[in-house]
């Protein structure tokens, strides 16, 4: 008798299973007004983030570190997303179908995919659907529109400060000696013979110009022939961003001059120094653009995080988070605590021109991850170490079809490393 209770106490357990997870996976974790996120919510979120660390993190330590409070960080991201996105509720936001049209069309273009088809193979590789993706982007302009209404106007800067910094890091702001520089290389793969081959090779086209020729005419049949490269423009380079054989070589050489070959990546390589310009300090009218732009993200955070403090106090909030997070309220004091550094600090370099300042917390919502190749550019530049490096991508541009170009966007999302 007691075998057969226990026989129908178990498939009583098991039929009620189904039920029973779907209720805890309903179980809502946080309320903010009449905006609620669910167990199953925060555990989608916490393993997009983790996937995202996985992806993107490639230092083990600091990896490791991320994965231990990626709870907390899944939780804090929701509570501000439902904070803001409640309060776009309540301005009565809208995106219309053109603003998300706009993002998905500059998020392709960011990674490079062609077509629609090239499109939904990424968001496939990343299990998303293309409606996720829009539903994404869309939540993601509303939080938007709401820092742009209700923190941006907050956001002032005022020029004496500026020059008041700019006094008092000086040598902060020292750009140092560099040299405009030119470069062929004969190549390993050019067909001759071996390296003494090479070498004479290399050394004909530099007597070729220490006689008077321009480099484009030393090296104009030997490239053809794909003996060589053509001339390559390396432009400006401080010290660093040379091969460290390359910049020995050419360090010491007078404008015009032409290196010895040093043998580096590809090949041997001639340098020729166009120019060269000492060190110096910049004036202030040179730099006043970057000073501006540290200042207007470091205040715009600031704002930001005083900003989101008023509006939990006018929410109604009820925080239910799961052990793991339940000190999420750490990664909301980290982002305050990020925000409070002032002018002082040694200075940023400016953003491009058009694009606002990022709020320096972590971003509200999770970005949909794309599978994909963002536009590289410019080609790699031999003898750089700045360039062509295996793995780098370049930071595409902000997705922002706003009507204002002062409201703060979100980057668009990072794809992981070597996709």
């Amino acid at each position: 008798m007691p075998r057969k209770l226990a026989s129908l106490s178990l498939l009583l357990a098991l039929s009620l299973a189904p039920a029973l997870r779907a209720e805890v996976l309903n179980r809502i974790v946080l309320r903010i007004n009449d905006q609620i996120a669910t167990l199953h919510d925060y555990q989608q979120h916490r393993d997009e983030m983790v996937r995202d660390v996985m992806n993107r993190e490639r230092d083990a330590d600091e990896r490791q570190r991320l994965l231990g409070s990626v709870g907390e960080m899944a939780y804090a991201d929701l509570f501000r997303e439902l904070l803001l996105t409640s309060r776009a509720d309540q301005l009565g936001i809208e995106i219309s179908d053109a603003q998300v049209d706009a993002s998905v069309a500059q998020l392709r273009q960011s990674y490079n995919l062609k077509t629609d088809q090239e499109l939904q193979a990424a968001l496939a590789q990343s299990g998303m659907t293309l409606q996720q993706l829009r539903a994404q982007l869309r939540n993601q302009l509303r939080v938007q529109d709401v820092r742009g209404r209700e923190v941006q106007s907050r956001v002032k800067v005022d020029e004496e400060d500026l020059r008041r910094y700019y006094r008092k890091n000086l040598e902060t702001f020292r750009q140092p000696e560099q040299l405009q520089l030119r470069e062929i290389v004969v190549l390993e793969a050019g067909g001759l013979a071996g390296p003494a081959e090479r070498q004479r090779e290399a050394e004909r086209i530099r007597g070729k110009v220490q006689s008077g020729s321009s480099l484009p005419d030393a090296v104009a049949d030997s490239s053809k022939k794909g003996v060589t490269s053509g001339v390559i423009e390396l432009g400006w380079v401080s010290p660093g961003d040379l091969d460290k054989n390359l910049e020995a070589a050419v360090w010491k050489l007078s404008k015009g001059a032409v290196s010895e070959p040093v043998q580096a990546r590809g090949g041997l390589h001639l340098v020729q120094v166009i120019d060269r310009r000492e060190s110096r300090v910049p004036p202030f009218s040179e730099v006043s653009a970057s000073i501006q732009a540290k200042e207007q993200e470091r205040v715009f955070r600031l704002e930001t995080t005083k900003y989101m403090a008023e509006l939990e106090k006018k929410s109604l909030v009820v925080a239910n988070p799961p052990a793991e997070a339940a000190n999420f309220r750490r990664q909301l004091s980290t982002a305050a605590a990020e925000g409070v550094e002032g002018l002082g600090a040694p200075p940023a370099v400016a953003p491009a021109a058009g694009t606002a300042p990022s709020t320096g917390a972590a971003p509200t919502g999770t970005a949909p991850v794309i599978v994909g190749t963002p536009s590289q550019g410019t080609a790699p530049v031999p003898g750089r170490t700045d360039s062509g490096a295996p793995g780098s991508l370049p930071t595409p541009k902000p997705v922002d079809p706003s009507p204002s170009p002062v409201v703060p966007s979100s980057p668009p999302p990072t794809p992981p490393p070597g996709a």
